[in-house]
């Protein structure tokens, strides 16, 4: 075995682990051996005929794959196995196909859309080969149309190589080398780029259209799309600063970002990174410059728009944070645009004072924790255009051998999912994935999706006992409850009904949700400390001199526990 050649075939290997490829194509990989390594073409020896077929179907990101690694085109040349070279001959005009069915070596208890769409999983694979770059993004999400973000480790280029390998797309970058006769060849098509050399995003589901929004975010989605709009104008919108909890959308939206540019500005150069990236690129640069005396971060300093995703990370490593400071503040300095996310807000990042300065005067926006209404609705987006718009599996396919698609989901399970999951949005993708694969199961034996399937699958993702109630939670189910708007709630009406309702939200966010009695009655109308414990005091009265109270209010702690 050519050494060469095995090493970057681990290196592929390794890159598919790094962005959470399908387990199947993991394994077929792992299994194959490398025959040899040319100049501009790695051949390698597939474990079976329909091992050939599978791969031939992913040959274009693989060979993307190789190109990253080799920093020049590599062709990827796949062979028959020698076991197989007598039956090829005897048969010289049968080319292996996807339609030998394959020997599933090992079942799952659960077939569920896990593990049969190509949603990106932490696959466990027979190579021995390391992983030595990023972590593996086995939360990362899959599909398009979806809203949902993804892993925030992984770099943009490597964003749109998974996307456009799971939509069956073009290799995301050109390999101009001659692809050698193989027993399928299969043709690559260069894909479109734009002025940087990245490739246009036209089949990314990362993009505003297909971004989820509602109250707790639309500031941070309207503020993205006015930068992206005013991009080409020098000192208009030079900063926007998007904080928020992990696994919210901050990602989504910075992607959003460039990829409407790469599409509507391809003269603008944008560099996105995230914050292993620019780690990764500055310890490289340090190692460059020792050799060449080469500038510090160049790409970086040349763009027009530089986004960096998850800056918590950078700003804790002591010897990159001189780096980026003056990275910040060159750009802000000439008014070239910066776009910044993190987990928290600028003031609590500990940077430089001006830089903080800097960002707290530019377009700062939260990205709040998702309510039940925008769960509703993620959730129901999400299986409309990924689980029910996926193309449908052939006979001859791997996903058919596993028993087909997932199943139906009404609106009730999404108002029931809905209540019970998490606020983690990138977790409700996979919720979903497993919600429609257990509904396939139970139509396939004759059943339903139930109620307790879904706290059943629940239960696995989300800690209920955990959850912080969000006093906005309280009031939206208070409301529901006794028929009032948010403005009667919170306002100064005093009929029965209403006054009702407002004492019994009083009471169940000073129970439910850690505040101080100052701070619940700032969300209900700036009343007074004196107000909010009038309101307390009388609930206490009321569960005292009926039963039934008492069974009201636990009844709607279930349901905001449940919401929240």
């Amino acid at each position: 075995m050519d050494e060469e050649a095995s090493i970057i075939l681990g290196d592929a290997i390794a890159f598919c682990q790094r962005d959470g490829q399908d387990a199947r194509l993991i394994n077929m990989l792992g299994q194959s051996r490398a025959i040899s390594l040319t100049e501009d073409t790695l051949t390698i020896e597939a474990p079976s005929r329909f091992a050939i077929a599978q791969l031939k179907k992913h040959q274009p990101a693989i060979e993307a794959y190789l190109e990253e690694i080799a920093f020049a085109p590599i062709a990827l040349d796949i062979v028959a196995p020698q076991g197989a070279a007598a039956e090829s001959a005897a048969s010289p005009a049968a080319p292996a196909s996807a339609g030998d069915v394959p020997t599933i070596e090992h079942q799952h208890g659960d077939v569920s859309r896990e593990t049969m769409a190509p949603l990106p999983t932490a696959a466990a694979t027979s190579t021995n080969a390391p992983v030595t770059h990023m972590p593996i993004a086995h939360d990362a999400a899959a599909g398009a149309d979806s809203g949902i973000a993804i892993k925030n480790t992984l770099s943009a280029d490597d964003f749109r190589r998974m996307m456009n390998q799971m939509k069956g797309g073009a290799p995301t970058k050109s390999t101009q080398a001659a692809t050698p006769a193989s027993p399928m060849p299969a043709p690559t098509v260069p894909a479109e780029q734009n002025a940087d050399g990245a490739p246009l995003a036209a089949n990314s589901k990362f993009t505003f259209e297909n971004f989820v929004y509602g109250p707790e975010n639309s500031h941070a989605y309207r503020s993205a799309l006015k930068f992206a709009a005013l991009a080409d104008e020098r000192g208009t919108c030079t900063s926007l600063f998007i904080y928020g909890k992990s696994g919210l959308g901050k990602t989504h939206l910075l992607l959003a970002i460039k990829n409407e540019l790469a599409e509507k500005s391809p003269e603008i150069k944008v560099k996105y990174a995230n914050s292993q990236a620019y780690l990764d690129d500055l310890m490289t640069e340090f190692d460059r410059q020792k050799k060449s005396n080469a500038p510090i971060m160049q790409a970086y300093h040349g763009v027009d728009v530089l986004i960096i995703d998850d800056i918590q990370n950078i700003i804790g490593k002591r010897a990159s944070v001189d780096y980026f400071f003056q990275l910040m503040d060159e750009f802000i300095r000439n008014n070239k645009k910066v776009v910044i996310a993190a987990d928290r807000a600028p003031k609590d990042l500990s940077m430089d004072e001006r830089l903080t300065s800097r960002f707290n005067a530019g377009m700062l926006c939260l990205v709040a924790e998702p309510s039940y209404e925008m769960k509703y609705k993620i959730l129901q987006r999400y299986y409309e255009n990924t689980i029910v718009a996926a193309p449908e599996a052939g006979d001859d396919s791997l996903l058919a051998a596993y028993g087909g698609d997932g199943g139906h989901l009404t609106d009730e399970h999404f108002k029931h999912m809905a209540e019970v999951s998490g606020t983690n949005i990138r977790e409700l993708e996979s919720f979903c994935e497993r919600c429609a694969g257990e509904a396939g199961d139970r139509e396939r034996e004759g059943g339903e999706l139930t109620f307790d399937d879904i706290d059943a699958i629940a239960s696995q993702y989300f800690d209920t006992s955990a959850k912080k109630i969000n006093v906005q939670t309280v009031q939206s189910v208070i409301e529901e409850q006794y028929g009032v708007t948010h403005e009667e709630l919170i306002g100064p009406r005093r009929n029965a009904n209403i006054a009702k309702a407002r004492h019994i939200a009083i009471y169940l966010a000073i129970e439910m949700c850690e505040m101080t009695t100052t701070a619940v009655g700032a969300e209900f109308g700036n009343r007074n400390h004196s107000t909010v414990s009038t309101s307390y005091k009388k609930v206490q009265k009321m569960i005292q001199e009926d039963r039934a109270v008492t069974e009201d209010l636990k009844s709607l702690r279930d349901k905001i526990t449940l919401r929240s």
